[in-house]
């Protein structure tokens, strides 16, 4: 749609600005009315040879001393003779010598009653648009046989000009496309003041086209009451009320006799919205602006926008928002940052988003019509806080956090939503990592939905409990499992609502609970065991059954194997328990299987909140052995049998292992003592050896004492005889 407005912008205003300049030249030196008709006619006769077409113009009037110009009543034709293009009245006041150096300077314009119809047949892909011979004239290179002032003249159009617009005034605009889209403008004021600033005011601005969809025709809509806009250079305000979208399919509404389905239909859109919008920075592939007010309507299915404010950061490729808030009457919600980017199908660039943690205070029963009428009196404020990411095609949920300003309902969880565009492949999963809450206050969330309740005071029983696990939301199926821890006890569960065939079904598992305090029967003890259970919830078979037998209760049956169980002081083992309930009366039995015994109990009850008024009855029942018994019985003897023989083989490999083992240690105690005797005899031997030693040491010291002693001698004999010689030399 913005391609084919804007193609007819470039037609209208090419065609308005060659008969302009066309009159301008012609009517250059002349001002008489006479003169001008005749020039008009000439005029005329020119434009429709060179675009090969009729080109009408009623009146004109072009005055050089006001340098305006003045036509009323064009019309041009396309080439099957039908009427493309019309104007009431065009009017034109610009200064002529800037004309000489490519530069128009128009100081007032008014176009009134303008209208044009475009056709392009979309069946023939070799078939010409009806305005394509206007493009084709302006492009070609062909000079058409006239004055050469007037070819001078359109050459020079078709050279670059600068525009310079003061005032413009246009009322009374339509423009159709393939008899598919309508446009209408009911009036554009604009002005530009010597600073530069520019104020533009538009009134009743509409188009409407025929989308086509898979599912058929979409007539839509788009109305602009006012909009007013002021600005200087790539800086501006604007203010946009009484916006109108509306879509219609020519079908009904979605949740025509679906009163559980909410309201919101993209074939029956009637949005109504007002905008005050500051542009910071406007180029040619960026934006950078900020909402600083807006408010929007869906009033075909309630939706109510409050308030919507946030900045934009955006070019070709990516958008950054920031400082997003958005109010709806009791719900608020604030992101602080969100990057998308933004499709491309050329590029094959996909849209893709993100976004910081998203907060906010919640109340569902704003969004209850929309969506979900099963929400309507859900009255519990709730606070929000998670991060978004995703495709056209996926969403993505982290670090969700769901609480209650008490804190008696927390919680935590993750998730996806896949194949967003196959309703019938579409899947919703999350991952409960951890929810909180106490049997009381999940009473009160189940009392904030019109249902009928069952099993509130065993509900109320479990006390406080936690849960952790998954639940998916398929096409009309939803399914939930996990475990639940409670005060009595934990469970597995798994159980499906299949809103196909209305029945819900599943399993419960858990190795100890105490039955008795959840189910107000004191005389119940812990249990162990597993249970598989299926309940009707078509509202037309539950009524049929209610009214043949009235009652509360739920339509369906229970299966359960009870590993172990306590009643009283009776303990039991592999107990089977059977429940059918037809809404007026729950009957079972129990039956606990013997060898050729069975222990039975059948019981009823007509209220789950007077449990302790069941009816019990004991039964006793005989039986021959079965081939299945007899299997097991045999299967035990060849067990007991192969048990004995391992004993036995086992007490024979113990005693041979000890004998083993003794005469290893015998062994090892003969090494150890011929360990000792080696070591006590190199001691001896050491000893011996240190003795001789010190025997040898001792000899030898006498030995040199001895030497010593000689050698003292002979010395002092040799210093005697010495002294003698002295005195006898002296004598």
């Amino acid at each position: 749609m913005k391609k084919v407005l804007t193609l007819t912008m470039k037609i209208v205003a090419g065609l308005l600005a060659a008969i302009v300049l066309l009159l301008l030249v012609a009517f250059g030196a002349f001002h008489t009315d006479a003169v001008q008709d005749r020039l008009v006619a000439k005029a005329t006769d020119l434009l429709s040879d060179y675009l090969q077409t009729s080109v009408h113009i009623e009146k004109a009037s072009v005055s050089i001393i006001d340098q305006g110009v003045r036509l009323y009543g064009v019309e041009i034709e396309d080439q099957q003779q039908r009427k493309m293009f019309q104007m009431k009245e065009l009017g034109v006041d610009l200064r002529l010598l800037p004309l000489l150096h490519h530069e128009v300077s128009i100081s007032q314009a008014k176009i009134k009653g303008l209208e044009a119809r475009l056709f392009k047949p979309a069946s023939d892909s070799d078939s010409v648009a009806n305005y394509q011979f206007v493009i084709e004239a302006f492009k070609s290179k062909k000079q058409p046989q006239a004055d050469s002032v007037v070819v001078d003249t359109i050459q020079a159009k078709k050279a670059p000009m600068i525009i310079d617009v003061k005032k413009l005034a246009l009322e009374d605009i339509k423009v159709s496309y393939n008899d598919s889209l309508q446009a209408q403008l009911g009036k554009l004021h604009y002005k530009k003041n010597r600073k530069g600033q520019q104020f533009v005011e538009v009134r009743e601005l509409s188009t409407s086209f025929v989308k086509q969809t898979k599912k058929g025709p979409v007539d839509t809509r788009l109305f602009i009451g006012m909009l007013d806009a002021t600005g200087i250079g790539t800086q501006y305000k604007l203010t946009i009320d009484n916006l109108s979208y509306q879509t219609d399919n020519h079908q009904p509404r979605k949740n025509v006799g679906k009163p559980h389905r909410g309201a919101f239909d993209v074939g029956h859109f009637d949005v109504l919205a007002k905008f005050d919008i500051q542009i910071d920075s406007l180029g040619k592939d960026t934006l950078v602006a900020q909402i600083t007010n807006g408010m929007a309507e869906d009033r075909g299915s309630g939706l109510l926008i409050n308030e919507l404010l946030l900045k934009v950061n955006a070019n070709k490729r990516t958008a950054h928002l920031s400082d997003v808030s958005i109010k709806l009457p009791h719900t608020s919600l604030a992101i602080a940052s969100a990057d998308f980017q933004l499709p491309n199908k050329k590029e094959r660039r996909p849209l893709a988003f993100s976004t910081s943690p998203i907060k906010g205070r919640v109340l569902l029963k704003d969004i209850a019509r929309t969506f979900a009428p099963v929400l309507s009196k859900f009255s519990i404020p709730l606070n929000l806080q998670t991060q978004m990411s995703g495709n056209d095609n996926e969403l993505r949920f982290r670090n969700v956090v769901v609480s209650t300003s008490d804190r008696k309902l927390n919680v935590n969880a993750s998730g996806r939503i896949t194949n967003l565009k196959n309703k019938y492949g579409l899947r919703v999963h999350f991952d409960v990592q951890k929810m909180t809450t106490d049997g009381a206050y999940a009473e009160r969330v189940i009392n904030q939905f019109a249902v009928k309740k069952f099993m509130m005071k065993q509900l109320n029983a479990l006390g406080h409990f936690t849960y952790q696990g998954h639940f998916d939301v398929l096409w009309k199926k939803e399914q939930f499992a996990g475990l639940l821890h409670t005060v009595p006890g934990n469970l597995n569960f798994q159980f499906t609502l299949d809103e196909l065939n209305k029945y819900v079904y599943g399993t419960a598992r858990t190795d100890s609970f105490e039955l008795g305090k959840a189910m107000d029967m004191p005389d119940l003890g812990k249990i162990a065991c597993k249970a598989d259970f299926k309940f009707d919830i078509s509202k037309p078979r539950t009524a049929k059954m209610r009214q043949l037998k009235g009652g509360k209760l739920p339509i369906g049956h229970v299966t359960a194997e009870v590993a172990e169980g306590k009643y009283k002081k009776v303990k039991v083992r592999n107990l089977f328990a059977e429940l059918e309930s037809d809404g007026a009366i729950a009957t079972g039995n129990i039956t606990v299987k013997g060898t050729r015994i069975d222990v039975l109990c059948g019981f009823s009850f007509t209220n789950t909140n007077e449990m302790k008024k069941t009816k019990i009855k004991p039964g006793v029942r005989f039986h021959k052995m079965s081939d299945e018994d007899k299997a097991k019985r045999d299967e035990r003897r060849a067990a007991k049998k192969e048990a004995r023989k391992a004993a036995k083989e086992e007490r024979q490999a113990a005693k041979a292992e000890r004998k083993a083992l003794k005469a290893e240690q015998k062994a090892l105690k003969a090494e150890e003592k011929a360990q000792k005797a080696e070591e006590k005899a190199a001691r001896k031997a050491a000893k011996a050896e240190e003795k001789e030693a010190r025997k040898a040491a001792k000899a030898e010291e006498k030995e040199a004492r001895k030497a010593a002693k000689a050698a003292a001698k002979e010395e002092r004999k040799a210093a005697k005889a010495a002294a003698k010689a002295a005195a006898m030399d002296a004598e």
